[in-house]
């Protein structure tokens, strides 16, 4: 790692960009004088230069530290002022350990540190909270903290037992905080023994430093994966998008600073492929694996058992070796805790986080045949599983017997055996099994209504870290930072996250377009071919919009699909017919919903319901208190679909009103074996 640091920060072209960078994340110029606190307690700054035993080599680090090249501000400066700042600062001991590491000397001269030296502790080791409290250890759980830290990276969180039985608690899996919880009036400061350390390798070459992912590393290099994956920011955004817009009240709303690209990767350990598929544990010789090309033809066989082989090139995405990686990766950076979103699910609390009924997340893997994996978390689950197949539920509360566990489901390990998962541009997590694409993956994990929140279709909200993050933002969403979703002029997107509300959206967050909106949705892939709905949520408000929707495989040449879509229309209406679920009369409850599908709706699911951080207890099914805010499910289209074709949604509005809103939540993909097989479809 030190060696890795030093090579990446002598190197000019790189240098260059941490100056470019550090320039474009700066919010300020300078510190102002005015901005000081007066005080009786001590500011971060002031707390690190009264102790100089512990912190002098650490302050003077912040001092030396630029906010921006146009700044004669320094981060010293900045934890001077007003805020809320998680401060993770490193001992004099852990500073001169690591400068003695990396420069090859004993006793380095702090006073000689590189600037690009001094911003790779300083940025590392801060959190800037904004407007929420601090981190305090009482909030720590295993994975990434919410907040990124000064340099955009994910600091992530592990725990150890030590010798004496006394837990200990790792930042960045290496570095042990000490001391917890000095409260400082402008945030906390957590003292460490470690410089706080992240890598600057990109997820490939992670992992083919990690010393247990050798085999699954040199496979994503020959496949060519690896070189596919380099990408961390998107330069042409950098400096060329617009720096505001417009929310749904319009109030002047700001877009993302920078437009980060990541991937997250789920890898067999080198003991999982030589216990599973007998493969050949790696030898080392001088840190050379000599028995790779063996390795390799080992597992081209077992691969060609699983999935068809019309390329003898490992580049090529026919090849049988290039479909089993790409079905590992997918395109966008995922912390742990965010693998599976919880937040509104029945008997769950957002603030206590104690898991209930099952979640699930399903993602489009990388590669052109277009496959799901589903990842599946709740209090049966004993943790977060890939591809989880349960054949039988209790309609009545959502749990079911472990007989019912046909397909537990591939494990996600919380840690790799206290090595480095956090990559510059993502995170890998090591898996307990061979994840494969098997016929049992479309026919029976998959073959089940498929549930999207529309944010799981828009990788870049989770890679920039507004993705279920936990605090109420607004963010002005310009066009050309989505990838699936094209955005044309006139129309004013914001991503509201709802962390806190009592909105009643799935997982809290929301989608809200306002303007003369004209929006094209690339959709995800089906499992397999065969009839399906396409089921949209439908908010309905006094204040939204309507839209013509349209459907097809050509972009530019969409069909109208129905009427226009109006979500100003209220749940009695007579064209919807929604009527109040009797808990007494399910029979009632039943023609109810057999009429309101003849009109094309139906209720929403029992699954989520009305939260304000307490229990949830009252279902968006059921619900009494936003009965006139209901999320219906609208069906807007049934048809033939098969799993290589590219459908795009159109959403255009019909409306001269650009004040209108037009919110989106969810969609659904559900085949016809279960809106119209042998048994009814469950309402959850």
């Amino acid at each position: 790692m030190k060696k890795e640091i030093l090579r990446i920060l002598r190197n000019s072209a790189l240098a260059a960009m941490s100056v470019c960078a550090a320039f474009m994340a700066s919010c300020q110029d300078n510190v102002d004088d005015s901005d000081m606190y007066t005080f009786t307690g001590q500011t971060i700054t002031s707390f690190l230069n009264d102790n100089p035993d512990e912190y002098s080599d650490y302050a003077y680090i912040l001092s030396k530290v630029q906010l921006s090249p146009r700044s004669s501000s320094t981060i010293a400066d900045l934890l001077s002022a007003r805020g809320n700042y998680t401060c993770f600062a490193p001992n004099n001991e852990a500073v001169r350990h690591f400068l003695d590491s990396v420069y090859q000397t004993s006793n380095y001269d702090i006073t000689l540190i590189p600037d690009s030296m001094a911003e790779y502790i300083a940025r590392n080791s801060i959190i800037d909270n904004k407007n929420e409290e601090a981190y305090m250890s009482t909030s720590f759980q295993v994975g990434a903290l919410e907040r990124t830290n000064m340099d955009d990276r994910y600091i992530t969180i592990s725990f150890d037992t030590l010798s004496g039985g006394q837990t200990a608690t790792y930042v960045n899996n290496i570095s042990r905080i000490i001391h917890f919880d000095q409260e400082l009036t402008n945030g906390v400061l957590h003292s460490i023994d470690h410089v706080l350390e992240l890598s600057t390798a990109t997820l490939p070459a992670l992992l083919s430093r990690t010393e247990n992912t050798r085999i699954f590393a040199h496979l994503l290099q020959i496949t060519s994966w690896a070189d596919s994956m380099q990408l961390y920011r998107d330069d042409y955004y950098e400096y060329n998008h617009p720096e505001t817009g417009y929310d749904q009240n319009g109030a002047v709303a700001y877009c993302p600073e920078h437009r980060y690209i990541g991937y997250t990767a789920f890898v067999e350990t080198d003991e999982t492929f030589h216990e599973k598929w007998g493969i050949d544990l790696p030898i080392i010789l001088n840190g050379i694996v000599t028995n790779i090309d063996e390795i390799v033809e080992q597992v081209a066989r077992k691969c060609a058992e699983y999935y068809s082989n019309n390329s003898n090139d490992y580049r090529s995405q026919d090849n049988a070796v290039n479909q089993f990686i790409s079905y590992h990766l997918l395109p966008e950076r995922i912390a742990l805790d965010k693998l599976v979103i919880h937040y509104a699910e029945m008997g769950y609390s957002y603030r206590n986080r104690q898991l209930t009924i099952d979640c699930f997340e399903y993602y489009e893997t990388m590669g052109k045949q277009r496959r799901l994996i589903k990842i599946t978390e709740g209090s049966q689950t004993n943790g977060k599983r890939i591809n989880r197949y349960v054949t039988k539920r209790d309609l009545t509360n959502y749990s079911y017997n472990e007989a019912d566990v046909a397909i537990p489901g591939i494990l996600i390990n919380e840690e790799n055996e206290g090595s480095n998962t956090n990559a510059l541009n993502g995170f890998f997590y090591t898996i307990d099994d061979m994840l494969l694409y098997t016929d049992d993956v479309p026919n029976k994990v998959l073959n089940e209504r498929l549930r999207f929140d529309i944010g799981a279709l828009l990788p870049e909200l989770m890679t920039n870290g507004y993705r279920r993050i936990m605090s109420n933002v607004s963010v002005h969403i310009p066009s050309g930072f989505f990838q699936n979703l094209d955005i044309a002029e006139g129309s004013s997107y914001n991503y509201l996250s709802g962390y806190g509300t009592t909105w009643p959206d799935y997982q809290g967050d929301e989608h809200n377009v306002t303007g003369q909106y004209d929006m094209t949705l690339k959709l995800p892939p089906v499992p397999f071919e065969g009839t399906y709905e396409i089921r949209w949520a439908v908010p309905v408000f006094a204040n939204r919009g309507m839209a013509q929707l349209y459907l097809g495989k050509n972009k530019q040449n969409l069909t109208p699909i129905g009427l226009p879509l109006d979500l100003r229309l209220s749940p009695s209406n007579p064209s919807i017919g929604w009527e109040a679920d009797d808990p007494d009369n399910e029979d009632h409850n039943d023609e109810n919903d057999k009429a309101m599908r003849n009109h094309g709706y139906m209720k929403p699911p029992m699954h989520d319901g009305v939260t304000n951080g307490g229990i949830v207890t009252e279902s968006l099914r059921h619900t009494t208190s936003y009965s006139a805010y209901l999320r219906l499910r609208k069906i807007i289209w049934t048809g033939t679909i098969k799993p290589t074709d590219v459908l795009y949604l159109r959403i255009k509005s019909v409306l001269e009103n650009t004040s209108t809103q037009f919110v989106m939540d969810w969609m659904e993909l559900v085949p016809k074996n279960v809106y119209n097989g042998v048994e009814a479809e469950d309402k959850w």
